[in-house]
């Protein structure tokens, strides 16, 4: 899965993969000129976690190490899913052009 995000104000984009539970997740901070900026990751496999957690709540944990690093970030705003920059979609393999 590759997904963008919105947490406390801030876009990252998530990148796991793996069953529940026992992903390998990384998250990057999208910065406002759209450059990657810090990244944190967890692989749920061989580091202590709470494997029946959501991956949403990893993720919310993830953001809290990268959080304090980010000037201007608004802790009112929840953690939400959103479109992102989609460059390919995923199908059957085959890429149409434009």
């Amino acid at each position: 899965m590759v997904r963008e995000f919105e947490y406390k104000g801030e876009i990252f984009r998530v990148t796991a993969h793996g069953i529940h539970g026992h992903e390998e997740i990384f998250i990057v901070h999208i910065e406002k000129d759209g450059t990657e900026g810090g990244e944190a990751s967890i692989d749920r496999m061989t580091e202590e976690n709470d494997t029946s957690a959501p991956i949403e709540d990893i993720i919310v944990m993830l953001c809290e190490r990268l959080i304090p690093e980010i000037e201007g970030h608004d802790p009112s705003k929840p953690f939400a899913w959103r479109e992102g920059n989609v460059v390919y979609q995923v199908h059957d393999g085959v890429q149409a052009h434009a």
